[in-house]
């Protein structure tokens, strides 16, 4: 039996697209699945595997606020906020902590206009006048960071499409 179902579960997880899967009893009345057809065997439908890929796009468009009395909507609106690095599913080695972020804006950003960072889903509150910023605490694994543009007020303005990473660490056992 649970040789069976060790048969059965490297069927099921095999990528999709690798081929068919075939099914078949043996004299014993045992059930066997495998990648190759036998004599007798029926071929099975394994459907697809659920996958998960980088985000289409470098950013996404936000509606805009509503402009203050007395200010035109041009000065509050971004047309684009855009994580320039790290890039989509990029692996980042030996970063001690550390993660530069670099974004680009459209138009640049302005005056009074400052960016926050959203990693893993907590906002880090940089409050910074740059486009170049540095994430501290960034340990290994898999991340997903987005930059946000604030104005003076501290009311969102435009925001990143969400960009994954993943920071690697060189180990003794794994020197490569």
């Amino acid at each position: 039996m649970r040789k069976w179902l060790i048969v059965l579960f490297a069927v099921l997880i095999t990528p999709a697209g690798a081929g068919p899967a075939w099914t078949w009893k043996d004299s014993n009345g045992l059930v066997h699945y495998s990648d190759t057809p036998v004599p007798g065997a029926k071929r099975i439908d394994l459907g697809s595997a659920q996958g998960f890929g980088p985000a289409q796009g470098g950013s996404v468009r936000r509606p805009t606020l509503e402009a203050p009395q007395g200010s035109a909507t041009n000065e509050q609106s971004y047309s684009a906020v855009t994580i320039v690095s790290p890039t989509q599913q990029q692996t980042l080695w030996n970063t001690g902590g550390e993660v530069s972020v670099q974004l680009a804006t459209e138009p640049s950003l302005r005056q009074g206009d400052r960016v926050d960072l959203v990693l893993d889903g907590q906002r880090r509150n940089l409050d910074s006048p740059s486009t170049q910023l540095t994430l501290a605490e960034v340990f290994r694994g898999i991340h997903t960071v987005e930059a946000v543009v604030v104005d003076g007020n501290g009311r969102e303005l435009a925001r990143s499409a969400p960009t994954s990473f993943i920071v690697q660490q060189t180990s003794v056992t794994n020197p490569k």
